[in-house]
């Protein structure tokens, strides 16, 4: 959800980020639009802010789920090869290597 509880979004299953107005669900597709939202939360694998987490010749269902902190300063995945990995946030540049987490 956005800082002021006015967008929220989805990752849909064609692997396509979707920003919708709250209350009334209207989709957003103005990319000038969406890039001025602040984000009080993000839980989404799609978007130019996650855009380094995905490694070099990954499948779209490799990277499966992701939260970024309380302070908004990092972003932590999950993925198909059981890794959790640690990456700053926002993740722009491509193929980053994030740090791996031992659990």
């Amino acid at each position: 959800t956005s800082l002021f509880l006015s967008y929220f979004q989805v990752s849909t299953g064609a692997y396509k980020r979707q920003v919708h107005e709250v209350p009334l669900g209207k989709q957003i597709t103005d990319p000038a639009l969406i890039e001025k939202i602040t984000w009080a939360t993000w839980t989404s694998i799609l978007g130019d802010e996650v855009i380094g987490i995905w490694p070099r010749n990954a499948d779209k269902a490799d990277v499966n789920c992701a939260c970024v902190t309380h302070a908004g300063l990092n972003i932590v995945t999950g993925d198909d090869f059981g890794l959790v990995k640690l990456f700053d946030f926002p993740c722009t540049e491509k193929f980053v290597s994030g740090y791996f987490i031992l659990i």
